[in-house]
């Protein structure tokens, strides 16, 4: 009797910390998805602009890719005129809220923004909030939003 009791404590404990390992894991994977679209967003160069922009674009749920897309002509005109060349890091992350299939990240980053009026390039500091969705295993972002 105490054995199948102990038997089955040790399982119900397994079976609560693979799930927490799960959920942890989806943590981790919707967090690098918003790190690595911020990066997109605040690196971008006049000579990469193309590349970028579709870096950015694949990062994105069909709604707010159609939102990137709808403006990436006028932003490369804007980062090719003024010969742009921004880059960044990000400074730390952190998960506010996961449901289900969908999480919302706020990520802070600095970086430098250069361009043909300026005399050295200038630092910036970003914090963005992040929404995210997961789509097919894959987080991808739904959208960004500049906060103080």
């Amino acid at each position: 009797m105490i054995l199948v009791a102990v038997t089955s404590v040790a399982v119900e404990r397994g079976l609560t910390w693979r799930d927490a390992q799960a959920q942890q894991q989806e943590q981790l994977d919707a967090v690098e998805a918003a790190e690595a679209e911020v990066l997109g967003l605040i690196t971008i160069s006049a000579a990469t602009t193309n590349e970028d922009l579709e870096t950015l674009i694949a990062g994105a749920t069909a709604s707010f890719r159609d939102d990137l897309r709808a403006q990436a002509d006028r932003l490369r005109e804007e980062v090719v005129a003024n010969e742009v060349v921004a880059t960044g890091e990000v400074v730390s992350s952190g998960v506010v809220e996961v449901e289900d299939d969908s999480a919302v990240v706020v990520v802070a980053a600095r970086g430098t923004v250069d361009n043909r009026n300026s005399a050295a390039p200038e630092p910036r500091s970003y914090r963005l909030e992040v929404r995210l969705e997961q789509v097919d295993d894959t987080w991808l972002v739904s959208s960004l939003r500049f906060v103080a």
